[in-house]
């Protein structure tokens, strides 16, 4: 079970849209089609439920600051170029 903000539950998919858990992010990225058909009704409720996770833990923060900040990750040279 996803359980954002918490490690031991570091990433779920649904789909090909992952979602990657940190302690202090939660990172979407892939794709996701919803279809309009019970196939994508189940995906958009499987979204819906990592998504109203995410809020009820950011909630449930009686302090949470402004912003957190973000590492920059480091560039680097594509070797197949």
């Amino acid at each position: 079970m996803f359980k954002p903000y918490e490690h031991g539950t570091e990433s779920h998919a649904i789909h090909d849209l992952t979602v990657e858990n940190a302690a202090d992010c939660v990172s979407l990225y892939g794709n996701l089609q919803l279809t309009k058909d019970q196939a994508g009704l189940k995906a958009a409720k499987a979204l819906q439920a990592v998504l109203n996770d995410v809020v009820k833990a950011l909630e449930s923060q009686a302090d949470l600051p402004e912003t957190v900040p973000q590492e920059q990750g480091q560039e680097i040279e594509n070797p197949f170029l």
